[in-house]
């Protein structure tokens, strides 16, 4: 399953192959092609991103790459994350509606995508349409334990773009807050005439995976030229994936994936849930010869070893704790990727009033994804107390039928605690989102004398509706469990003899089951409103070296989130003992977190200014500057919540001679807290950790040779707090570059960049501070006071016999909170080659190749951290600390090319797409310490189409193409899936036709 490095650098030598393989063609006729376009029709595509100047020539002098429509053809995606990640600049896509397994309903569910530039984070980079901003997705995902939100790049078409705009260098001084990795401005054709019809039809391979999509596209001009209406509609359809169609995603032990690699055995592979139908117990009182000394017992096939007493329909207790062999596949009941249906409408209506023109967008977006989660299981904060006098306790008072004898039971029977279990006759949990969002933005732009204006005003809401059908109510199945009759729930009938690994064979009676199944929903709601003044001249004053040019601004914006949660989930409707009668969890829904409604809004007020300042033209002629160019812009902006800020930018554009330019920049730049961060006052997640005070524990004893190789898998549940005392990101970047353009047909691009971040919104995370709890209390320190553990039981005092430590209980929460943290250093180098070969007998090609290497990822360590790295060294690796080269999504080198041709109405294209490795912090070899390799991947689209050029078939297009030629499977990992769903995709060899109509 796994591909040798030999077959990857082959895979790898492709993408150039495919960029490079047109260029003898091109050469045969070079003497001959006609001459490349001249400089005042290449001036025409103005490319607006990185100044607000208007017609400024900035494509050259800023670190701008511009993906054009043949460029999206030949990349053929069916989103616009497709699109990003063909970006090599753009880093790993956590907000994917794939891999949100973990974070559950508090999770940016559905039909949702981000973007990563630089691999700094999401929300670091600045996405606007048609060069503003567009408003974020209301729902957020934890990167490195911190709730962070983004613009919905799904949001936007894939049809009716006229270009994409990627300014790789930070603009914070022109565009406010985000803009720290840089700038991504999609600009969509509003001036198109005519109509326009399409659609397309494909399917992979691999699975069962069909994609449908169709589209409009129509343009008319009303009042003799004046009035002009634009109008885009899209619909895209794609149907569920379960992760059971592919071997490597379906597989929750993938042990036999690594049989032949140093890992072979490693139990970071075995990712199947101790959470199972075969119940798990603890007696109130201890049964000898039935329970453990601390009373803990499971339920079990009678076929295993270990049985201590029988029960019926082939099953047994068994005392102690689950073994490893009956854990859950859970994996087997999950969708890989959800069931989409997105749609997209877009108008642009403009009006010329002869000496100013009005013009508006008007956009609707709406999708809905259906997918499966495995059954619901319960929290180690959450257990279910089942009392003597329930029908199904095996170990309830005399005369109860379901008793079992031959034990020194008491009379009056035992009270028993349902401590892990998972409800699989439930069924699975249904989960759909729906997300929709408008924009409305109307606004005049013109001239007075040198000057250009434009005001606008603009509103934008998006929504989301997450609603899980089927869960499981903690009071109602407690009372279930607790009934005196047989319509009580049965939690010791086990699952199926025939696979103990997954599914159950004895379910419980539908009534039974539909008296605790509730449907949960989270609704939540983000709106933007913003109004803009900004006015500019190209030619406020001239020096000797040209015009100098100007720009000046000011923005209002307001924008806002709520977030309301299920009463189930918020603390309104608490789980209830049907016992005690006390409070258990604030949170009534099994399997989930408590988690409270939040709201905040703020007004950010702002000013800018920008001068492009000419210094030497080439008419001066200088020696070895033939021109030298300035750019100097500042921005200040004051939150409502978190204060005032002023940014500069620099830059400087140097040819010392006509086909070589030099380009460098200096800006520093800001990011506000997010709202959730600053208004939440606590979220409660689920987090795995180790307790590495209990490893140490099996260390003293023998039974692990170091705390490298201790697998614990605690469960606890993390309370994260909000703090209104946050203050703003700051960073400061630098970049140099050069650009070469030996003809005028060639350009090879490199700039180095570098960001330094300062005052990052973080917490240390649970797996940090479990550490450090450990690390304290073998300073003599005692533990830490916001790691909550249970008090020990039997069982624990046994454990820890002859370890030479005090038995402590497990680990059931742990308090962090919301702070500026440390720095974070980044940095790479950018490369471009761009070749435009004359036209040749055989058509007329058209080649790009773009790489990014990352050469810095370095995140600062905390006094904490240093803490715990001096005491405990590189045997327990830190959370997403020091350097991240390489690590954990960051590889060194992405690249990507597209090669397209065009010849009397037939057209091709190949996109390639390259990934280096990297490797997965989250699995250790016990003997070395090494890190799970995760291999490089490569991956080519290829088209064909045609375009009838006359007769009733005119303007017609009809293409065939694949998308994954090479059916390159994902590069193999320890992950939910077993592939990084945030680099790379599952989806293999899928072939489409699409068909396109114009009038």
């Amino acid at each position: 399953m796994l591909l040798s490095a030999r077959s990857h650098r082959l895979r790898a030598s492709l993408l150039i192959t495919s960029c490079l393989a047109a260029l003898p063609l091109a050469a045969h006729a070079q003497d001959t092609a006609p001459a490349p376009a001249s400089d005042d029709a290449i001036a025409n595509e103005i490319v607006v991103v990185g100044s607000q100047i208007k017609n400024l020539k900035t494509a050259g002098e800023l670190p701008v790459s511009v993906v054009s429509d043949d460029d999206i053809s030949a990349i053929a995606p069916t989103s616009a994350a497709d699109l990003l990640q063909a970006l090599p600049a753009n880093g790993t896509m956590n907000f994917n509606g794939t891999d949100t397994v973990s974070g559950g309903v508090h999770s940016a569910r559905g039909d949702v995508a981000s973007v990563n530039l630089r691999s700094i984070g999401s929300g670091n980079t600045l996405v606007l349409l048609n060069g503003r901003r567009l408003v974020q997705h209301p729902g957020t995902q934890t990167e490195d334990s911190v709730p962070v939100s983004t613009v919905n790049m799904n949001t936007l078409p894939v049809r009716g773009i006229k270009r994409m705009e990627v300014l790789h260098d930070g603009a914070s001084a022109i565009y406010g807050s985000d803009a720290v990795a840089g700038v991504i401005n999609t600009v969509l054709d509003d001036s198109f005439e005519g109509l326009r019809v399409g659609g397309e039809l494909g399917f992979a391979e691999n699975t069962d995976k069909m994609k449908y999509s169709a589209d409009l596209q129509g343009g008319w001009t009303f009042n003799e030229g004046r009035t002009h209406l634009s109008l885009a509609l899209s619909y895209y359809e794609a149907t569920k994936v379960w992760a059971s169609e592919l071997d490597y995603a379906g597989a929750s032990d993938r042990r036999g994936f690594v049989a032949d690699t140093p890992f072979a055995g490693d139990l970071s592979f075995d990712n199947r849930s101790s959470s199972t139908p075969w119940g798990q117990f603890t007696a109130a009182n201890a049964v000898p010869g039935l329970t453990s000394s601390g009373g803990v017992f499971h339920i079990q096939p009678g076929s295993m070893a270990g049985c201590s007493g029988a029960l019926s329909d082939g099953l047994c207790i068994a005392d102690g704790s689950l073994q490893r062999d009956l854990r859950y596949d859970i994996n087997s009941s999950r969708t890989m990727s959800p069931g989409i249906k997105r749609g997209n409408a877009f108008a642009f209506i403009t009006h010329d009033f002869g000496d100013f023109e009005f013009y508006s967008e008007l956009s609707y977006y709406r999708a809905r994804t259906d997918e499966y989660r495995g059954e619901s299981s319960i929290l180690s904060s959450a257990r279910f107390n089942i009392s003597r006098d329930a029908y199904w306790n095996p170990l309830g008072a005399a005369g109860n039928p379901n008793r079992v004898s031959g034990f020194d039971i008491p009379e009056e029977g035992v009270d028993l605690t349902l401590t892990n279990y998972r409800v699989v006759d439930a069924g699975l949990r249904h989960i759909r989102v729906d997300n929709d969002s408008f924009r409305l933005l109307g606004g005049f732009r013109g001239a007075w004398g040198n000057w250009d204006w434009d005001t606008a005003g603009l509103y934008s809401e998006a929504t989301t509706k997450d609603v899980t059908f089927d869960r499981i109510s903690n009071t109602l199945f407690s009372q279930a469990l607790n009934r005196t009759d047989a319509s009580g729930y049965n939690p010791f009938n086990g699952g199926d003899l025939a696979n103990p690994n997954w599914g159950d064979a004895s379910i419980n009676s539908p009534e039974t089951i539909d008296s605790f199944l509730v449907d949960v929903s989270r609704y939540a709601k983000t709106t933007l409103a913003l109004a803009d003044f900004k006015v500019s001249n190209g030619s406020l004053l001239s020096l000797p070296g040209g015009d100098v040019g100007i720009a000046l601004g000011v923005e209002w914006r307001r924008t806002s989130f709520s977030e309301d949660y299920d009463d189930r989930l918020d603390g309104t409707t608490n789980f209830i003992d049907a016992v005690t009668g006390e409070m258990i969890n604030q949170s009534d829904i099994m399997g989930s977190s408590v988690a409270g409604d939040a709201s905040g809004s703020r007004n950010v007020y702002s000013a800018f200014t920008e001068l492009a300042v000419p210094l030497v033209s080439r008419d001066m002629d200088v020696p070895l500057v033939r021109a030298l160019n300035l750019q100097l812009a500042g921005r200040f902006e004051h939150y409502s919540d978190v204060g005032s800020v002023f940014r500069p930018k620099f830059a400087a554009s140097w040819y010392p001679f006509d086909q070589l330019q030099i380009r460098g920049s200096y800006a520093e730049g800001f990011r506000a807290p997010n709202l959730e961060q600053l208004n939440t006052d606590v979220t409660t997640r689920v987090s795995t950790v180790i307790d590495y005070y209990a490893c140490q524990a099996s260390v003293n004893k023998g039974d692990i040779a170091s705390l490298g190789a201790c697998a614990g898998n605690d469960r606890v549940e993390e309370r994260r707090f909000g703090n209104t005392q946050l203050k703003p990101e700051k960073n400061a970047s630098y970049s140099i570059g050069a650009v070469f353009t030996p003809t005028p047909r060639w350009t090879l691009t490199v700039d180095y960049w570098h960001i330094k971040q300062r005052n990052l919104v973080g917490i240390f995370g649970a797996e940090n501070i479990a550490a450090l709890d450990y690390v304290s209390r073998l300073q003599g320190n005692g533990g830490l006071s916001g790691v909550h553990r249970a008090d020990p039981t039997a069982d624990d005092i046994a454990f820890y016999q002859g370890s030479g430590l005090d038995p402590l209980g497990e680990m059931v929460q742990i308090d962090d909170l919301f702070t500026n943290l440390d720095s974070r250093t980044s940095a790479g180098i950018d490369f471009g080659l761009y070749y435009q070969p004359p036209e040749t007998p055989l058509g007329s090609f058209d080649i790009k190749f773009n790489a990014s290497y990352l050469d810095k990822a370095y995140q600062g360590l905390s006094p904490q951290a240093q803490q715990i790295q001096s005491v405990l060294g590189a045997e327990v690796p830190l959370e997403a600390v020091g350097d991240l080269i390489e690590r954990d999504g960051r590889p060194k080198w992405q690249a990507s090319g597209t090669l397209t041709w065009k010849k009397d109405g037939w057209a091709a294209g190949l996109f390639g797409r390259y990934v280096g490795s990297y490797y997965d912090t989250g699995v250790v070899q016990d003997e070395t310490n090494a890190y799970w390799k995760v291999n490089d991947w490569f991956t080519m689209n290829a088209y064909l189409q045609h375009t009838f050029q006359e007769g009733a078939l005119s303007g017609s297009r009809v293409r065939f193409g694949v998308r994954n030629l090479l059916d390159s499977k994902p590069p193999f990992l320890d992950a939910t899936y077993g592939y990084d769903a945030s680099l790379a995709s599952a989806e293999g060899r899928f072939f489409y036709t699409s068909i396109q109509a114009s009038f």
